[in-house]
């Protein structure tokens, strides 16, 4: 892709719930691979990691993480690692990516499987599935100083999670260093949904949490069936676009949906 990103690109993509990065050469990272990466982002603690990324010893990750983090910015563009220690120390957020590129070593003796005859009779007629051999892992590293940082399962398996490393010019190699592109301001929001419908709204995640525990389930009759109302977790971005103010659910009845107008509902 060598097509400039745009307001209205950037806006549509957003409510697609897709994600974009454009590299300095024009091209265009994998806009699937991205975008599964971006939403595989857990919050961790600062400093991600307190050892040298090159060590073999089990990582002592800190205890106190939340779920999941969603970064409500479609559209990134690859800047330089200097840009990127700059920006920073300036406040702003700055996203890291990389691939790594794996394989399984071939074994000496093959380990145990069963032959075709006990595999139909395990498993019936389903097609054998060969054994994947090699494949990509793509990871990405949020550095936010103001919304906290975060991390996918691939970054932390193989790259450095150390902030003064990752800016000071050491791992630069297989990296990219991001800057938000077109980036809408957004609020984020707390409800829960008690088993009654009553919206219950709070000021912070925390607080959600708390107020959800304390919620109890009702019981329902539908006809001849007996079951059980849950109250619902939720939480979402109100995203400010040039066409309106858009609503993203990222955990609640509608976070399996693109993004709509928070009017409109």
């Amino acid at each position: 892709m060598t097509t400039p990103f745009s307001e209205q690109q950037s806006e549509q993509w957003l409510l697609e719930r897709t994600y974009h990065a454009q590299l300095r050469d024009g091209r265009e990272l994998s806009v699937p691979d991205f975008t599964w990466a971006m939403k595989q982002l857990t919050d961790v603690d600062v400093p991600l990691s307190s050892q040298s990324w090159k060590s073999k010893l089990p990582e002592q990750l800190s205890a106190k993480k939340s779920t999941n983090v969603s970064i409500p910015i479609s559209t990134w563009m690859e800047i330089s690692p200097e840009e990127a220690g700059t920006s920073y120390q300036e406040g702003c957020p700055v996203l890291l990516y990389g691939e790594h590129r794996w394989e399984h070593l071939k074994a000496t003796s093959e380990t145990w499987r069963p032959n075709r005859n006990v595999y139909t009779l395990i498993y019936g007629n389903a097609k054998v599935m060969p054994e994947v051999v090699s494949g990509v892992e793509y990871a990405v590293c949020s550095l936010d100083p103001t919304r906290g940082h975060a991390a996918n399962a691939s970054w932390r398996a193989w790259f450095s999670s150390d902030v003064a490393t990752l800016l000071n010019g050491s791992t630069h190699r297989n990296m990219l260093f991001l800057r938000p592109c077109m980036q809408f301001p957004y609020t984020t929001y707390y409800t829960v949904i008690a088993a009654d419908g009553q919206v219950h709204e709070y000021s912070d995640r925390a607080r959600a949490i708390q107020g959800y525990a304390l919620l109890a389930s009702q019981e329902a009759h539908d006809r001849s069936d007996l079951h059980s109302i849950f109250p619902q977790f939720c939480y979402y971005h109100e995203v400010k676009c040039p066409d309106g103010v858009y609503r993203i659910e990222f955990f609640g009845p509608r976070m399996d949906e693109q993004g709509y107008n928070a009017q409109k509902g």
